[in-house]
């Protein structure tokens, strides 16, 4: 069978599922395979149901699942049941709303239990890809699809459509040499993060593992440091991911594994080693606890086990813009605003314990950061556009782009730009950037990660605007795991400020003599004593803009 659309996207991944609805919203025609019976990907099938980051800036479809999160619990503070995130549901719940954002949408082909069998390549253009369903019952014959599509999305969680595309990747650690980032080991190293089997069992509420000795595990055992050191106790490791409804998410360092997971012949064993290592410490907790206490409830379809693990890295495209850790420490400075789609807070974070040829890595502090178009567009090959964790960053910047918030505004930016290109017949490298952000801002996009200029706040679009244009710097409050941005929309306008936007206006078309003129109006208002807001220079910027 042959099938034509606009939009092919290959993953139901976070990314995967976002760029999905941001596409089928903008009216285009979409096709979204995925081997497994959930869409959501980390989100919902990996098990990974508490939200890393980004807590304060509610962009765009994550903010509308954050929303939707809340309305389901009767408030935000029924959803900050675990210490680990101020987000935590159900994955069940968020398998329910991200199903029924897709469902409402008629143009949208959701075709779960399909694997991509081969990429259709032809003159350095992707053009779509044939895709196999599952097996029927009883070992029956599969169903085999051509999908032939104006642009591919791929959002796989291993990157495996790359390899299928014959694309050039990298993974792990990039040298010091190849990238100039001063963090970066001396040499190269080829393997990926650590990665984690989660599952989701049923425990009363917190409180209840203080009358209990809890397991114990002997010396030089895999669970031996598990409380840590100095050692916390089981209640509080267990309210780290505690879920509403008394669910706990499994999800502690201790459980990470380390293996090759990307190359196909070794997978299946890899990841079945951390699966067994998880159910290990489910087992421990059963006996320990009794199994009357810890409860294994059919959160999946398979059970309490994550349908699929978590990924923290795949393989990455050679991208158009390569973000890089220069980019989140010097982010005033950092082109990745002019052309942003996305924004996250979250520190570096790498797990790597477990790899024994790991180097020892000091992470710089950095700021709140936002995220380039570039780095979903790959270099030399047309007809695609990539999303997840398969994007243009260092091995480094994986550590902070890798996290739930931001791969969902990539995707959704995928999605967007995808849509434009099939309805304008042009390609991903050849699209307005400006136009971009305009569509991303009528979703609620956030272009810099101004945490006191929400969607809500008057001139929203027009300060993220001026504030992805550097025509407004960014105040960066770097540390802990939650950086803070601000544009101070409120204070008055300093003439620095004015000065400042005055030079980043180049003088060579009619709307930045536009902007100059009210630049210098803004001017004229400050020397008579009449100094106007931020939030109010804005405006008027964006305003001029507009015109033209």
């Amino acid at each position: 069978m042959d099938k034509h659309t606009d939009v092919l996207v290959i993953g139901a991944s976070a990314s995967g599922t976002c760029a999905t609805i941001q596409a089928g919203r903008m009216g285009a025609r979409v096709v979204l395979c995925e081997p497994s019976e959930w869409v959501g990907g980390m989100l919902t099938a990996a098990g990974v149901s508490a939200i890393d980051g980004n807590n304060l800036l509610p962009s765009g479809l994550w903010g509308e699942f954050q929303q939707a999160v809340r309305c389901h619990y009767g408030g935000a503070q029924n959803a900050e049941t675990g210490w680990v995130s101020n987000t935590l549901f159900d994955p069940r719940v968020g398998q329910d709303i991200l199903r029924s954002w897709i469902d409402a949408l008629p143009n949208v082909d959701l075709k779960l239990g399909w694997i991509c069998a081969e990429v259709i390549r032809a003159d350095d253009r992707i053009r779509g890809a044939h895709i196999l369903s599952a097996p029927g019952e009883g070992g029956g014959p599969q169903q085999a699809l051509t999908v032939h599509a104006s642009v591919t999305i791929f959002a796989d969680e291993y990157g495996d459509a790359l390899v299928a595309a014959e694309m050039p990747w990298r993974v792990g650690l990039e040298s010091r040499a190849q990238t100039g980032e001063p963090q970066a080991p001396e040499q190269p190293l080829a393997h990926p993060q650590d990665f984690t089997w989660c599952a989701t069992i049923q425990t009363p509420p917190s409180g209840f593992a203080a009358s209990h000795e809890g397991p114990t595990f002997a010396p030089g055992t895999e669970y031996a440091g598990i409380l840590g050191s100095p050692p916390i106790s089981w209640d509080r490791l267990l309210d780290y991911g505690r879920l509403p409804g008394d669910l706990v998410m499994l999800n502690w360092p201790t459980q990470d594994a380390y293996g090759d997971y990307l190359t196909p012949g070794t997978r299946a064993a890899v990841t079945r080693g951390a699966r067994e290592k998880t159910a290990r410490l489910v087992t421990a907790l059963r006996e320990a606890f009794g199994p009357d206490t810890i409860r294994l409830p059919r959160v999946y379809p398979g059970g309490t086990y994550a349908l699929i693990p978590y990924i923290r890295e795949a393989r990455r495209i050679l991208a158009i813009d390569t973000l890089t850790t220069m980019d989140l420490t010097e982010a005033n400075r950092s082109p990745a605003r002019s052309t942003s789609v996305a924004v996250g807070d979250y520190p570096l974070d790498h797990h790597r314990g477990n790899d024994p040829d790991a180097p020892s890595l000091e992470f710089p502090v950095i700021s709140a950061f936002s995220v380039p178009y570039g780095v979903l567009v790959p270099r030399g090959v047309d007809g695609v556009l990539v999303a997840e964790k398969s994007i243009g960053v260092t091995g480094l910047v994986n550590g902070c782009t890798r996290l739930q918030p931001v791969v969902m505004q990539l995707g959704q930016a995928a999605g967007a730009a995808a849509a434009l290109c099939a309805s304008g017949g042009t390609e991903p490298r050849e699209v307005n950037v400006p136009r971009l952000q305009e569509v991303l801002l009528d979703a609620g996009v956030y272009l810099v990660p101004a945490m006191d200029a929400p969607r809500s706040a008057p001139d929203f679009r027009a300060l993220h605007w001026c504030g992805s244009r550097s025509l407004l710097e960014l105040r960066y409050v770097s540390g802990g795991w939650a950086n803070r941005a601000h544009l101070d929309p409120d204070e008055p306008l300093r003439d620095e400020a004015l000065s400042l936007a005055r030079a980043r206006v180049p003088q060579d078309t009619g709307r930045t003599r536009s902007i100059l003129t009210a630049i210098d109006a803004a001017q004229d208002r400050a020397r008579a004593g009449d100094r106007p807001t931020r939030r109010g220079f804005a405006a008027k910027l964006y305003a001029a803009g507009r015109e033209h």
